[in-house]
């Protein structure tokens, strides 16, 4: 495991990454916690698989970068969005990013453009570097104005099988729809514009972190392997309809 300094927020502090693999490989995973400053636990269950597996072989052929915290400073502040007050997942440069609020609610402020804050930037900087084939993003079902239950979200079809596996691993349901608008999010502009794979784990924010990661902290390892089953699954298809 490699310690990265990916950036720094809008205060200043750090923002790091934690690299697991082989980078130069095929199957590449990013997974971000704590997009929210008021989802504690999202940044706690990605902490707690770095510390069980920092020192544990991975997997071949695969690669890992885990954000445990890209808002700390609405970490701090136990705010939802940044210190500018933007809320970061309405802040991506997707198809239907929109200069104002969800509703009307400064909660889901977007920022001033697409992309403008310092935190969302590191995000769109790795996406144009590297070829993730997966975006994970963990947040918990904390609400403003919009309820909904815990789930396995994915944003395109391509993301469905990866959304079902989760499913079964974690025993959370798999929707399609969050049920209610997210313009500027992060699983629309990787699953919807960029057409890769775009999962959003919503936990239950009345559990505390240790029993989280006690019941779905196996999606990590789910995540991370996935692509690597696909790609076997093509390779059989293909011979078996070459008669190989």
């Amino acid at each position: 495991m490699k310690e990265i300094i990916l950036g720094k927020s809008v205060k200043g502090v750090n923002i790091l990454g934690y690299a697991f693999g082989d980078i130069n490989c095929f199957n590449k995973t990013l997974i971000l916690g704590c997009i929210h400053g008021v989802e504690p636990q999202s940044k706690d269950i990605c902490d707690f698989y770095i510390q069980e597996s920092r020192d544990k072989e991975f997997p071949d052929d695969c690669y890992l970068l885990l954000i445990s915290c890209i808002n700390p400073d609405g970490l701090f502040a136990k705010t939802r969005g940044n210190a500018n007050g933007v809320d970061l997942n309405r802040n991506f440069p997707s198809s239907n990013w929109c200069s104002t609020p969800v509703s009307g609610n400064i909660m889901y402020h977007p920022g001033s453009n697409a992309g403008s804050e310092p935190e969302t930037k590191i995000i769109i900087d790795l996406l144009n570097k590297y070829n993730f084939k997966k975006v994970i993003a963990i947040h918990t079902n904390h609400f403003i104005q919009f309820p909904n239950p815990p789930m396995i979200n994915y944003d395109g079809e391509q993301s469905r099988e990866l959304a079902e596996k989760l499913s079964s691993a974690t025993g959370l349901m798999v929707h399609s729809d969050v049920g209610y608008p997210t313009p500027g999010s992060l699983g629309i502009w990787i699953g919807k514009d960029l057409k890769k794979i775009s999962i959003t784990v919503e936990l239950d924010d009345a559990k505390d972190s240790d029993e989280l990661y006690k019941k779905h902290g196996r999606l990590f390892e789910v995540a991370i392997l996935w692509s690597i089953n696909l790609i076997i699954r093509i390779l059989f298809s293909t011979l078996k309809a070459l008669h190989i």
